[in-house]
Formats: structure tokens, sequence, C-alpha cells
């Protein structure tokens, strides 16, 4: 019995039967680009996949003030509207808070906040997919739930990938 109650409780969090989390106050420095769902979506456009390729080839070398140099950061900001407009774009790391950003990058301070987390069921790209998937059909099925639409960021680091949603 408790195995499965283990099971249904995986379950339940998977689908995004969660509470919100109050996350501190933190600071992410990296490269930015504007962009839409749509554009995203519309296949050879998008701006997300280049970023990450400079990212990954070693952009993020020279990022100051690293506070650690295993997380990955990409952050959801300056929206817009709401999914369908337009928003900013940034990978980077967390920093100190005074660190200062240097030419051609941006510097995003993520307010402490209320956040529902998802977790991606792996690191590739259709497993990223899946999980704001997943995050879509929570609020689909959530009605008294609202995304804040301020804030939201992906977190990559040794205990895998999650996703976390600023919720009113």
């Amino acid at each position: 019995m408790l195995r499965f109650a283990a099971a249904l409780l995986g379950v339940l969090m998977s689908l995004g039967a969660q509470t919100p989390s109050e996350l501190p106050a933190f600071t992410v420095i990296g490269a930015s680009t504007r962009t839409t769902n749509a554009l995203e979506m519309s296949g050879d456009n998008g701006k997300i996949g280049p970023l990450w390729n400079q990212f990954v080839k070693g952009a993020d070398k020279n990022i100051p003030g690293v506070i650690d140099q295993d997380t990955t950061y990409a952050v959801y900001s300056n929206y817009e509207n709401d999914a369908n407009g337009a928003y900013d774009f940034t990978l980077g790391r967390s920093v100190r808070p005074e660190q200062k950003a240097l030419t051609g990058m941006k510097s995003i301070h993520i307010p402490a906040a209320r956040y529902l987390v998802f977790t991606a069921a792996g690191n590739s790209p259709d497993a990223i997919k899946a999980a704001w998937g997943n995050v879509y059909d929570y609020f689909a099925r959530h009605t008294e739930r609202h995304r804040a639409f301020t804030i939201d960021f992906e977190q990559y680091g040794k205990s895998g990938i999650k996703l976390y949603i600023g919720v009113l």
C-alpha cells in the first residue's frame, strides 16, 4: 500500500498537483533575445535554439561573478501580455546580486515570488517541450490558478530540469 501511495504521489506531482513554493530573490546574467511562442514553434526562425548553441559553445564562460557554474537558468521575462505575446528569453547563470553585466549581456533580477514547480522527464528538447505542455495542461485544468506572467524560468542542474512558473 505504501508503494502505491508513493507511486500515486509521483503521478500527481508529474501532472502538476502541487502547492506554490515561495522562492527567495536572485540574479541571473546571460545572453538575451526577444521572441514569441509563435515564432519559436514556426520551425527554422526561432531565436532560442541559436542562443542555446552559443551558450553551449562557451558563451557562458564570459559571465562575471557566477555563483554556481553547474546550474543554468533559462529566464522568461518582460511578457507583453500572456503566452501569446512577446517576451524576453535570457540564458545564463546565477550571480552575486550586485554583479554588473558585461556589454552585450543582460542582468535579470528574479524577485522573491510564488512559483509552481514542474519537472522535466529528461534533458532533451522533447522532454522540455513535454514539460511545458504539462504547464499549459495544468492551467487549463486548474482555472482557479493564474500565471503571473512576470518571470518564469527553467533551472538546469545536477538534480535535473525544473520549470518554475510564477503564480498570483
